[in-house]
């Protein structure tokens, strides 16, 4: 498997442009309360809690990817690790897909056929994920470039509707809504995953990168929460997805509603997405063959998550299940600071895996 190498700013870029899926499918369901403010708080204490999580991938990178390190320093039990964070994949990737087929479904066109939307928006993930890191990376420059603009053009409308009379006190209902949203936001972070698997093909100042997301994802979403409490008022307590809501708010002149750029960057930031991972799974399976390469397994998981996906469709039960917060929590902290750190110590108490 050829390892190609990008920079700090290309792959932080690609998080970024993944990441900026946890605002716009926020809601109020999911955050536990009716103050949209009160999230700006719960993503400051995310991205502090992110700090904290992210330490032993760093303790690692230099020694190789953490499923590679496992292997390496546990033996056949050390197999455990890149199975569990292609599994952690799976669950995320599906968990984004089932969010964005309920929203196409329940919000754009309840006869809208969402599952050839899906299928095609995994083919192009996988097309993506077998080119190659640095080919979605590239992809994903361009996408940003795309977001800022639609997003940009959103925003700057929508904020003639800004009333200050809509603001309401932060912590009026209480803290158990910032506790939420904390989860909610830390849940729907696969970032830790991709940088225990990817990281070490990321040349550059790796530290400055990951600063850079954290103030440039915690600006656009403090930014977006903002205006939606500030132009919808309590109306945007009752909506499933109010970030589309505010789109749909706006008009330039012939262009009836924007909300059809939301759902364009929403598509494009879930391809990278996915992208990302299938190629992150693709280094896990990688770290299980060692020298051979295959390319049907991440065809396979591919399919898989279509399958997971078409199956959270009309079915409650496991749209509760991919769609948990809690779950997703923990097996977020799993896999950015359990595994790594299992990792690390093992690899210090064997001796194996040494700084190269």
């Amino acid at each position: 498997m050829v390892r190609t190498k990008i920079s700090q700013a290309q792959f932080f870029v690609s998080m970024f442009v993944s990441h900026i899926l946890v605002t716009i499918a926020l809601n109020a369901k999911y955050t536990g309360g009716e103050s949209i403010l009160d999230n700006i708080v719960s993503y400051a204490i995310a991205m502090i809690a992110a700090v904290i999580i992210a330490l032993p991938i760093w303790l690692c990178q230099k020694r190789g990817t953490v499923p590679e390190l496992a292997v390496k320093s546990m033996g056949s039990v050390g197999y455990i690790v890149p199975a569990a964070y292609w599994l952690y994949f799976v669950l995320a990737g599906s968990s984004s897909l089932a969010l964005f087929q309920i929203f196409l479904m329940d919000t754009v066109n309840p006869g809208f056929s969402a599952s050839l939307v899906t299928a095609a928006i995994i083919g192009v993930a996988l097309y993506g994920a077998l080119q190659g890191i640095e080919t979605v990376a590239r992809c994903a420059s361009c996408v940003l470039i795309v977001m800022l603009l639609g997003c940009g053009l959103v925003f700057g409308i929508v904020a003639a509707r800004f009333d200050p009379k809509n603001l309401e006190p932060l912590f009026q209902y209480g803290y158990s809504q910032t506790i939420q949203g904390t989860i909610l936001f830390i849940a729907r972070t696969s970032l830790f995953a991709d940088m225990a698997v990817l990281l070490p093909q990321v040349k550059g100042r790796k530290g400055w990168g990951f600063a850079g997301w954290i103030l440039g994802t915690a600006a656009f979403v403090s930014l977006t929460l903002l205006l939606i409490a500030g132009c919808l008022g309590r109306y945007a307590y009752t909506q499933n997805f109010p970030v589309y809501v505010l789109a749909a708010l706006t008009e330039v002149r012939s262009l009836q509603r924007l909300d059809a750029v939301f759902t364009g960057v929403w598509m494009m930031g879930l391809v990278i997405k996915l992208a990302m991972d299938l190629y992150a799974c693709r280094v896990c399976f990688f770290s299980i063959t060692g020298n051979r390469e295959r390319k049907w397994p991440v065809c396979g998981t591919a399919i898989l998550l279509l399958g997971l996906t078409m199956l959270a469709v009309g079915n409650s039960t496991v749209q509760g299940w991919l769609l948990d917060p809690w779950a997703l929590f923990l097996c977020t902290v799993v896999s950015g600071s359990v595994l790594p750190l299992v990792s690390w110590l093992a690899a210090i108490i064997r001796g194996k895996g040494a700084v190269k």
